[in-house]
């Protein structure tokens, strides 16, 4: 469960507190205008397909676990902009308090490389960030 992998449920959760989790939905196309074929329309419809029942399950997944530990909140899919970004955004959307994540492990010189989420947040972001390795 992502809440208990976190600690989240117990170490942070407190009684009243409202959950936002955030996850990426990945909807990647590319094409170029006015040149997509008929059978390439057909294999972008269900490529967008996929992603959303992707984006449905883990939503019902997320709000399923925290209705299991009684924990008021919601699951949000972000998209469009890069996910450093969209969760920043999010939590001043919001106004949240606290911001726990998970990172994705990449190893020392692949992070070095292609940077790290969690890095940006804490270090952009204007609240706390609790960042819980995997």
């Amino acid at each position: 469960m992502f809440l208990r992998e976190a600690g989240y449920c117990e170490n942070v959760n407190r009684p009243g507190d409202h959950v936002i989790v955030v996850f990426g939905a990945e909807y990647k196309v590319s094409f170029m205008p006015g040149q997509v074929s008929e059978s390439r329309l057909k294999e972008i419809q269900d490529e967008m397909s996929k992603e959303q029942q992707r984006v449905d399950g883990l939503t019902n997944k997320y709000v399923a676990q925290m209705r299991e530990k009684n924990i008021k909140g919601e699951a949000v899919p972000i998209t469009g902009k890069k996910p450093e970004e969209a969760i920043i955004s999010k939590a001043e959307e919001v106004k949240a308090a606290m911001i726990v994540m998970g990172t994705r492990g990449l190893g020392t010189i692949r992070r070095t490389l292609m940077g790290s989420v969690s890095d940006y947040v804490v270090h952009h972001a204007g609240i706390p960030v609790i960042v819980v390795r995997s």
